[in-house]
C-alpha cells in the first residue's frame, strides 16, 4: 500500500512538472517563440481577406477560435495529412505524421518528405515546433491531446470517418480552418467526378454482387463503416451488413463458408497482391468458398484501402475495377 502511494505521489508530482513545463512552452509560443516573425502589413491585409478571426467546433464539441490565418500547422493524423497536403501551401506545413513517409500506408510520401519535421504524437515535441494549429483524431493519444489542451494550444480533433459525406465535411472543415475553402471545394468537387465516373460505368442492368470484406484474423466490416459506403458506390452489396453486422466484428471462416460471397476484399501492400492472397488460402476452409474457387479474391492497395481522405475515391474505383473488369477506374 505505501507503495503504491509512493508511486501515486511521484505520478502527480512527474505530471504536474510536465504540465508547468508544457505551459511554459505554449507561452513562448503565443509570444511568438524563436521561430516567430512579425506580421508585415501584406500579410496582415491578407490575413482579414481570409476573414480571420473565426471559430469552428470540433466534434468534441470544442470551440477554437483562430485569430489569424495558420502559417505553421501540425498534422498527427495520416488522413489531415493527405488532405492539407492537397489544399495547402507545403511552406505552411511544419509537421506531418508519422505515417506519411511510410510506404505501407501513405499516398503522399513524395509531398511528406518536403515537411520539416514527423511527429511521433509527444506534446512536448508538437509544441516546440511553435504551432498555430495542430490537427488530431479521435484516435490520437488522449493523453496527448489533453496536454496539448492544457497547455492552450490550438487543437481541432476530427472524430467522424464512416462515410464519404463525413470525409467531404472533414475536407471543407480543415480548408475553412486554414483560409482555404475554395480549393477545398475544388477537392470535394473531384471526389464528386470521380464517384459519378464509376457509377456511369457500372453494368446496367445489372444484379448486385454481394461482397465481403475478410482479413487472415478473421475481421470484416458492416454496416456503419467507410467499406460499406464503399460497397454501396461501386453498385454491390456488403454481405456482413446484409447479415446485421455492424462495425468490425470478427467472423468464422465457417460463417463465410456458409454465406457464399460472390467476391471476398483484402487489404495489400502495393507490389504484393499475390502475397495478400496466399494468406488467406493458407486457411483451408477459405480456399473451398466458391468466391476463392473462381478467383474472385479482390485485393485493394492498403494505401488507399484505409483511408479517411479523398483518396478513398481511389480504393472504390478499384473495387469497381475488381467486380467488373476493365482498364483502371477512377
Amino acid at each position: 500500500m505505501r507503495l503504491d502511494k509512493h508511486i501515486y505521489r511521484n505520478s502527480v508530482v512527474t505530471l504536474a512538472a510536465l504540465l508547468l513545463l508544457l505551459t511554459a512552452l505554449a507561452g513562448c509560443m503565443r509570444q511568438g517563440g524563436p521561430q516567430g516573425t512579425k506580421a508585415t502589413d501584406a500579410l496582415s491585409a491578407d490575413r482579414a481577406r481570409a476573414g480571420f478571426p473565426r471559430e469552428l467546433k470540433d466534434s468534441s464539441g470544442e470551440v477554437l477560435k483562430i485569430s489569424t490565418r495558420p502559417s505553421r500547422i501540425v498534422s498527427q493524423t495520416l488522413g489531415t495529412d493527405e488532405i492539407l497536403l492537397a489544399i495547402c501551401d507545403p511552406s505552411r506545413i511544419i509537421a506531418v505524421s508519422i505515417f506519411a513517409r511510410d510506404p505501407k500506408y501513405s499516398p503522399v510520401i513524395e509531398q511528406a518528405r518536403a515537411i520539416p519535421h514527423q511527429v511521433t504524437g509527444g506534446a512536448e515535441q508538437i509544441l516546440k515546433l511553435n504551432p498555430d494549429l495542430i490537427f488530431v483524431a479521435s484516435y490520437s493519444r488522449a493523453e496527448t491531446v489533453e496536454l496539448l489542451r492544457a497547455a492552450g494550444a490550438p487543437v481541432f480533433r476530427f472524430a467522424t470517418f464512416n462515410r464519404i459525406d463525413d470525409i467531404k465535411a472533414n475536407i471543407r472543415a480543415v480548408g475553412y480552418a486554414i483560409g482555404e475553402e475554395e480549393r477545398a471545394e475544388q477537392l470535394v468537387a473531384r471526389m464528386e467526378r470521380e464517384l459519378e465516373a464509376v457509377k456511369a460505368r457500372i453494368p446496367q442492368p445489372h444484379q448486385p454482387p454481394r461482397v465481403l470484406s475478410f482479413s487472415p484474423s478473421g475481421s470484416t466490416a458492416g454496416a456503419g463503416t467507410l467499406f460499406d459506403e464503399m460497397v454501396r458506390a461501386a453498385g454491390a452489396i456488403n454481405l456482413a451488413a446484409e447479415k446485421g453486422l455492424t462495425g468490425f466484428p470478427k467472423i468464422s471462416v465457417e460463417q463465410l463458408l456458409q454465406w457464399q460471397p460472390d467476391f471476398i476484399v483484402t487489404g495489400g501492400e502495393a507490389g504484393e497482391f499475390d502475397e495478400a492472397r496466399l494468406r488467406l488460402l493458407q486457411n483451408p476452409t477459405v480456399a473451398a468458398s466458391a468466391a476463392v474457387k473462381a478467383g474472385r479474391i479482390i485485393v485493394i492497395d492498403r494505401r488507399y484501402f484505409l483511408s479517411v481522405s479523398h483518396f478513398i475515391t481511389r480504393a472504390i474505383g478499384d473495387l469497381a475495377k475488381g467486380l467488373y473488369g476493365g482498364e483502371q477506374w477512377p
